[in-house]
Parts: C-alpha cells; structure tokens; sequence
C-alpha cells in the first residue's frame, strides 16, 4: 500500500493526549562494551497524593523492564509496565481494530466503517448497514482514523502506581538497557626500531532511542555475566584518522578498579545524543618500548609475520591498564609523513603483563617449508624431516622465530639448531638470518600415532 496512513493530523492528536514527560536531572550512565548500559537517574513524577498512575517518558526502547527499579523519596510503588506501542503506520492501524476508519483507494473510492481486522494482505470493515466488506491492503492509498485512542503513546514509557506519595515526589529510576557500547581504539605510532608512542580514545554509541543530557558517564572495561545474549551490537563507528600526533589531548578519564573489572570515569559531564557515535580522550600519548619480532609459522603460505611486542609498564609503557580493542599502528615514510602499517586487536591488558601487536608481512623476509623424507616402521610410528628456508633480503641481520606444530607422542631426534618446547604440540627455534643470506633449518622426528 503506497499511503497506508494519513499521519498528519493524527499524530497532532496523539500528541494532545500524552502526558508530558516528567522533569529529569542529568542521569549517571554506566556503559559496558557489549551492547549494554545502567542508567540511574532523579525523576519528579507528576504525583497529586494518595493512588496516583504516572507516566515516566523519556526512557531508553531497548531497556531491559525486568531489571527496571523505580525508589519514590516518599510512599512506595504497588505496580510497574512497561508500555511500547510506539507510534508507526501499522501500531495506529492494530489501535484502530473497532473503530470507525475511511478507506481511501486509488481512484478516490471511500470506503467507511468500523475496522474488524488487518493484515499485510487484506483489511476487513463492518459498514453501516452491517454488511462486511474485505478490500485488498495494495488497492488502498489510505487508511484514515477519525478518532485515534488518546492513550496511544508516541513513546516508549513505564507506567507507576505509585501509594502515598506527595504532590510532585522526587523517585530514582535505574534500568538496564541495551542500545549502549563502548569499544577503544588505540594508536601506536613508531618512532624508531626500539620506539613508539601509544594513545587511545575510546567511541561510546548510543542508539536507545534517547538522549542522555550531562550524563555522569562511566565506562567499564570487563565481560560481566549474564543469563542471556545481549541485544544486537549496534553499528560501530568509522572515521578518517586525521593527525595521529595531535589528536590525543590530555586524557579526559580518570581509571580505577572496580568489582573484576577496570572503571573509567569521564571527568566533566557529556551528552550522549541518540543514534550518534563520540570519540572521547582515553590515554594521552606516552612514550613505549616497542621489541620488533618476526615469526614464522610452519607452512603459513602468507610468509613471515612482523609483531611488535611491549611489556605494559610503568618503565617502557604505557603503564596502565589497556581494554581490549584495536590498535592501529603508523610509521613514517622517507618524507617523514604518518603511513598506516597494519593493525591488530588485543584483549584485555592489565599492568605488568605482555602485549604483541601483529602489524602484518614482512616483504623482505621469505620463507618455504618441505617435508624431505617421511617413512613408516609400523602402522603406529613414522619418521619425518621438515626443511625450512629462510631468506633475509633487508639491509641487516634478522632473527626469526619458527613454529612448528607437531601432532601426537612426537620427540626430534636431530635438528640443525636447538629448539624450545613451547607447549606439548608446540616447536620453537630462533633462527639468526644474515643481510642478504639464507638459513636452513632442518629437524628430524619420531612419532607414534
């Protein structure tokens, strides 16, 4: 149906009959990073004494009702809803069903009587002489309603019954809800072979439905649990980097622990306006060390990976906790101009714990890896030996770890260099490549199956 309601005058009436939401002071909004938020906040319900029903607007669609908490300053709640007939073309239609509608069609036919039922396909009126009438959904330009229902809401609200209370009683209202996220993007631009330097902002989204005005924000860094998934994540933001050296000013958060997680609390109140995404200073740039380390990881056809890895510290930095995110990584070309080089995410990383950075491949390091011989003794032992070539063609010496997996009762009976045992199906050798050489790395293994 191509104008299946006349909306103008109608909403103008739905309007006069909604209650005006309820005063609210700046909220204190609690954001977690998988599409959850805690949101407490001072209402003043429009209460007269005795039994009172209110309306309290302005609350967030995707708000979880049953973690809803609504605490008067005086009497006590004796019922709580949660009422989401949000005004839309098909929830004015549904509203309708028993009451008196005009049916316009394509030619200017007008077809009027009480509406009894309508679907997707059909719409089905009783007219005046008692007569019922079915008219097809596709044939209709318009679907009017005379007189609307008043106490159709054009927002998501909770309805109270609140007893006792005075006239205009303050209440605290806390809820969970869905619709909030928070995620860090962290930047780490090199400055030499040994060093960089690592800021972060982190992006909050807001898609409930509402705003939140000079919201007390906080932001959790952690997964805590729950008995059900979350909402669906809300699209993430995306933006050009523009200057990565100066975009980072001093940091507006301050980090603390909380529970077994880490709490960053923003130091000024911010709004959080609906369906946009902000950029908030988490960490100001601070010097790191930065290790480089190439690996290679037997038969990766993609070759030698380049990491950088850093010990989170109060020594080579940053020195304080990092939440998990993405971490884009920058160098400077011979003009001395910032280049993306690669990026990678990381996962939570306390104080005094590793982190390496995978940046990408490195273009002047090969690598080819062959199985030489592989013979059986029996149905349940064979003998195999793996070589790898490796090949340096940058100006200096490299060293390169190799990795090796080896399945079952493996023990190497004879290697070109001494290796490492990283874990029980694990191999390691760090293999030294001179400028412009190649290493052969050879070992030899019985395995039992």
């Amino acid at each position: 149906m191509r104008n299946p309601v006349t909306l103008g005058p109608l909403l103008g009436l739905a309007l006069a009959f909604t209650p005006a939401a309820p005063a609210s002071a700046g909220p204190a909004v609690t954001v977690y990073t998988r599409n959850l938020g805690f949101v407490r906040e001072q209402r003043t319900l429009p209460t007269r004494g005795g039994v009172d029903t209110v309306r309290i607007e302005n609350v967030s669609r995707q708000l979880d009702f049953s973690s809803v908490r609504l605490v008067p300053a005086i009497g006590r709640v004796q019922r709580l809803a949660f009422r989401s007939d949000v005004a839309s073309a098909d929830g004015l239609i549904d509203h309708a069903i028993g009451h008196r509608v005009r049916v316009v069609g394509h030619e200017g036919h007008v077809t009027e009587g009480t509406l009894l039922s309508a679907d997707g396909g059909w719409v089905v009126l009783r007219e005046d002489d008692g007569s019922v009438t079915t008219l097809q959904r596709s044939a209709a330009d318009a679907i009017q309603i005379p007189h609307p229902e008043g106490s159709f809401a054009l927002r998501p609200a909770i309805e109270a019954v609140i007893d006792g209370s005075r006239s205009d009683a303050s209440a605290e209202l806390s809820y969970l809800t869905g619709g909030l996220s928070w995620n860090a993007e962290h930047v780490l631009v090199r400055t030499g072979e040994t060093s960089a330097i690592w800021s972060a902002t982190v992006q909050v989204t807001n898609s409930t439905g509402r705003d939140f005005v000079d919201a007390d924000l906080k932001l959790v860094s952690g997964d805590p649990s729950r008995t059900a998934e979350p909402m669906p994540r809300a699209l993430m933001y995306a933006k050009a980097v523009q200057s990565i050296e100066t975009t980072a000013g001093p940091s507006d958060m301050t980090e603390s622990a909380f529970s077994e997680y880490h709490l960053y609390t923003l130091q000024h109140p911010a709004t959080l306006r609906d369906r946009e995404t902000q950029s908030l200073v988490l960490i100001d740039p601070r010097p790191v060390a930065v290790t480089p380390r190439y690996l290679y990881r037997g038969g990766d056809a993609r070759g030698v990976s380049s990491n950088l890895e850093i010990v989170n510290s109060e020594k080579a930095g940053p020195g304080v906790p990092l939440p998990a995110g993405r971490v884009r990584v920058f160098e400077k070309d011979d003009s001395g101009s910032l280049q993306f080089a690669g990026e990678d995410h990381i996962a939570h990383v306390p104080v005094g714990e590793k982190l390496a950075v995978d940046v990408g491949y490195a273009f002047d390091l090969a690598a080819e890896r062959r199985v030489v011989a592989d013979q059986r003794s029996s149905n349940r032992e064979r003998e195999y030996t793996v070589e790898i070539r490796l090949r340096n063609r940058k100006p200096g010496a490299v060293t390169i770890r190799v990795e090796e997996t080896v399945s079952g009762d493996a023990q190497v009976t004879k290697e070109s260099q001494p290796s490492t045992r990283k874990d029980a199906t694990t191999l390691d050798w760090d293999v030294t490549v001179p400028a412009g050489q190649e290493t052969v790395l050879t070992y030899t293994a019985h395995q039992r199956i």
